[in-house]
């Protein structure tokens, strides 16, 4: 190979480790190694890629190589079963062997495929080629099947995992396409979702023809534009359009149809948006994804975590579920449906459906089950995709994404409606499941109750959802914390407990839906047992505390995938995983449905994401009796797991605790003693902030999820990362990762973004800074200059400069949320006298001391009287 071609194809690889392998698969860096010698494995033919369980530190080869996970041969520039291609597999065949695993992968980086190693055959995973590389929970997966089994190529396994398989190769090809869409001029982000949409939904229209059987050769279609030139796969792309819209059985999609046809070819009189050239790239990016029937996951939802911005998401929230969510509820509410009885058939609804998430869950949910249990024949697939699901969506857009999501998922797209679903009376149906996220807030429609008169959207859908549940029939439901302990609500909730079995509330976190909404959300598992008021329900209710559902507790939502030493997660209670001889387990909460109690047991430990040890009750039974008892019948999980307790105080206490605050006050008023201090400053000589001062600029790989990652290593020596903000500090890092830019004395940090200007000082330590903050501290050649003799003197001075720089620093700031400040400017600036007297300076710091103290001093009697106000005067 050419030294051009080798080095193009390095720099290929690179990417790949760190885009798609470390940033979307979350495989560790460490455990990567690309195109390195493993001279007693492979003598000197190199592996171009290899990833173990392990971390690779250079000296630990035989550890390394042991715990292979993957090996993969890359051919950049190549295309599938060309020469280059052939001579990969050849390659894989030889040194898997030598490298004891039992696949290899071939990659020209675009395309993937996992091959067996003894008989060369393609792997594959519940009937479906594997497009591209897989977290390293498929990849230890796969090679414990072929441990056990060195000649198998048909892999089977669950929803949970196929699922994750189809969509982290979707996400790696929707990244391929935010690459190119960079350059093009979509108006919002509306129109680049709608676009891409439209385009899979071109690509599967060909496919369903051909498993339908109706696929018509003198007719163009998808794949007709394979191989083409740029300008021929536009006008192919046109012709099939327009035939499809014309057609009743894709007319429902015609928007997204148009949306794509009008971006392709212009309207009258303007040029087309986007380029023949840039195209090309785009269908053939999305030709590769295919096959996508059966891919198992909200398409549409994909696409718009990918491309929509924080606003939009906002915007868009009152019809969005995540994926975590919809797959883990319609596991657990679909699990009596293991089998298929043709005599025994059911219907599922979801009457507030949005994109369809929820739907295609359960469809996905209830074909793997069928799989399992060997009754997905003709027969069922027919049942599930004609007469099993049923969608409702005020949204007539919705809708049609809906339809889409469902063609895409396996069918199953033929009962869904854009209706009102509080006024859409559904002709006398009831439903053997239904499973929803309605939307919340004030509406305009009264709720079917006689308990209460609102019209609060959310109990009006509660109302209709257990008028359309059959008796017997169950139900998961999304809803906001009000309809839980709200006490206008108490006889509603009896009213719920009197028609139905409440089998289960689960309390989500506080940011379950962020960035789409903030609002404390519960899902309730019901089962209906008879449409008219009986006497409550005489079971326990079994109530639970989701603390982590493997996305960060805060507006970043990036994913939390730390793990415990057996492989489980640490901060997902949700999500399943691969333990270390590749066998699939239970998310925590699948494992403790219905059963977990540990109300008497004193809590449960974990550690949460800041690395803090918490112990808290997550769980168990709560008995009705209880619940009816309570004056409001209060049904949220925290009241009676976590209950507040309030603090009792005699009089005896209270004397006590008011003597303490007066004492308090009375040390302080001693301590301060004024101070006679000379002249300190000689304004004759002066110097430039910049010639006394070095700065540290931000480390923006300390981002709250760069912390998160690295803070599985902290060690004694951990570095303290400051924030944009004042109040504390950002996290911990581990003083083994390098971080380029650190403070090892004392200094002053400085907002630069938000409360630009603000300034606090930190003692000597060790220090790093995020993105919004920067460091200061003092030049060592300055401080014979300043008449700096050691580290106390350092402290005091830069406790001084604190003191009279800020409202300097706060001349080049506004009071905008937003504002930034230029702080290299602002040192070269500012001049500021040179101090006369060091024990001067020193008096002025003590004093600033101080008042610092008396503050703290006055805060905390302020914090202990206000605490005494709030406590209880014991009466028994």
């Amino acid at each position: 190979m050419a030294k051009s071609n080798k080095k193009q194809e390095a720099l290929t690889v690179t990417r790949l480790i760190n885009e798609v392998l470390v940033q979307q698969l979350d495989i560790p860096l460490k455990n990567i190694v690309n195109d390195t010698a493993f001279s007693e494995y492979t003598g000197l033919k190199r592996p171009d890629l290899i990833i173990s369980d392990f971390p690779y530190d250079g000296g630990n080869e035989k550890q390394y190589i042991e715990n292979i996970v993957a090996y993969a041969e890359i051919k950049d520039n190549c295309s599938v079963d060309d020469k280059d291609w052939k001579d990969a597999i050849k390659q894989g065949k030889e040194k898997s062997k030598k490298l004891k695993i039992g696949y290899f992968i071939v990659s020209n980086l675009k395309t993937s495929r996992f091959y067996n190693s003894k008989n060369g055959k393609e792997i594959l995973l519940n009937g479906n080629s594997l497009r591209d590389f897989q977290t390293i929970d498929i990849l230890r997966l796969i090679k414990a099947k072929l441990d056990k089994d060195n000649g198998l190529h048909k892999i089977t396994t669950n929803a949970d995992t196929i699922s994750a398989i189809s969509e982290a190769v979707f996400n790696k090809k929707l990244w391929e396409l935010a690459t190119v869409y960079r350059g093009i001029g979509f108006k919002d982000n509306t129109q680049k979702i709608d676009f891409t949409i439209g385009m899979i939904a071109l690509e599967f229209f060909e496919e369903k023809e051909r498993l339908d059987g109706n696929h018509d050769s003198t007719k163009i279609y998808w794949s007709d534009c394979k191989g083409q030139k740029s300008e021929i796969i536009s006008a192919n792309l046109t012709q099939y359009i327009i035939r499809l819209e014309k057609e009743t059985t894709f007319s429902t999609f015609i928007e997204l149809m148009e949306a794509v046809r009008i971006s392709i070819s212009g309207r009258p009189g303007k040029e087309e948006l986007i380029s023949p050239a840039n195209l090309k790239e785009i269908y053939e990016i999305i030709d590769s994804m295919s096959p996508l029937h059966g891919c198992g996951f909200d398409l549409f939802g994909a696409v718009y975590e990918m491309f929509a911005s924080n606003k939009e998401k906002k915007d868009f929230g009152e019809y969005f579920t995540r994926r975590h969510y919809t797959h883990i509820f319609t596991k657990l509410l679909l699990a009596g449906e293991q089998h298929f009885d043709k005599d025994k058939k059911f219907t599922v609804l979801d009457l507030a459906c949005g994109t369809g998430g929820f739907l295609t869950e359960a469809f996905s949910v209830i074909k793997s089950n069928y799989t399992e249990t060997d009754t997905l024949t003709k027969e069922s697939l027919k049942f599930l995709s004609e007469n099993c699901f049923y969608g409702v969506d005020v949204r007539e857009e919705n809708i049609s994404r809906t339809k889409i999501n469902m063609f895409l998922v396996g069918d199953g797209h033929t009962h869904m409606v854009s209706k009102n679903s509080l006024t859409y009376d559904f002709e006398g149906s009831q439903f053997d499941y239904i499973v929803t996220n309605p939307p919340y807030g004030v509406g305009n429609i009264q709720a079917e109750t006689s308990a209460i008169s609102t019209v609060r959207t959310e109990i009006a859908f509660l109302c209709k959802i257990i008028n359309l549940m059959k008796v017997g029939g169950k139900s998961c439901v999304i809803i906001p914390d009000g309809v839980l302990e709200n006490p206008s609500f108490s006889k509603f909730r009896k009213e719920i407990l009197e028609k139905c079995n409440l089998d289960a509330v689960l309390s989500l976190p506080k940011f379950a839906f962020a960035p789409y909404t903030k609002e404390k959300t519960y899902a309730l598992f019901l089962t209906k047992r008879s449409n008219k008021i009986t006497k409550p329900q005489k079971s326990d209710v079994w109530m639970y505390i989701i603390d982590n559902d493997g996305l960060a507790n805060s507006d970043k939502r990036f994913h939390t995938k730390l793990r415990n030493t057996d492989l489980s997660w640490i901060h997902d209670e949700i999500s399943g995983w691969i333990n270390k001889s590749g066998e699939e387990e239970l998310g925590a909460l699948e494992s403790r449905w219905m059963k977990f109690d540990d109300i008497n047991s004193g809590g449960t430990s974990w550690v949460d994401e800041k690395g803090v040890e918490k112990t808290l009750v997550k769980g168990g039974f709560i008995s009705v009796k209880k619940i009816i008892s309570d004056k409001h019948i209060k049904l949220l999980p925290e009241y009676y797991l976590r209950p507040y307790s309030p603090k009792y105080v005699t009089i005896k206490d209270i004397d006590l605790e008011y003597d303490e605050i007066l004492g308090t006050l009375k040390e302080f008023k001693k301590s301060t003693k004024k101070d006679n201090t000379d002249k300190l400053f000689d304004t004759n000589k002066t110097i430039v902030l910049s010639e006394i001062l070095s700065h540290v600029s931000r480390n923006d790989s300390l981002s709250e999820e760069g912390i998160y990652k690295i803070s599985q290593h902290l060690d004694k020596d951990k570095v303290t990362v400051l924030s944009g903000s004042l109040d504390g500090f950002y996290g911990y890092a581990p003083s083994t990762i390098k971080i380029h830019k650190l403070v090892k004395k004392p200094c002053i940090q400085v907002v630069t973004r938000g409360q630009a200007g603000k300034m606090r000082f930190h003692k000597c330590g060790n220090y790093a800074t995020n993105t919004n903050s920067m460091l200061l501290y003092i030049k060592s050649d300055a401080k014979k200059i300043l008449g700096i003799k050691n580290n106390k003197e350092e402290e005091e001075y830069l406790k001084f400069l604190e003191f009279i720089l800020q409202p300097k620093f706060d001349e080049y700031t506004s009071s905008a949320d937003l504002s930034v400040l230029p702080l290299t400017k602002v040192l070269d600036d500012i001049v500021i006298p040179l101090i006369v007297s060091s024990e001067n300076l020193r008096k002025v710091v003590e004093r600033r001391d101080r008042i610092a103290m008396l503050h703290k001093g006055l805060s905390g009697a302020l914090s202990a009287s206000n605490t005494l106000s709030d406590k209880i005067l014991a009466i028994d």
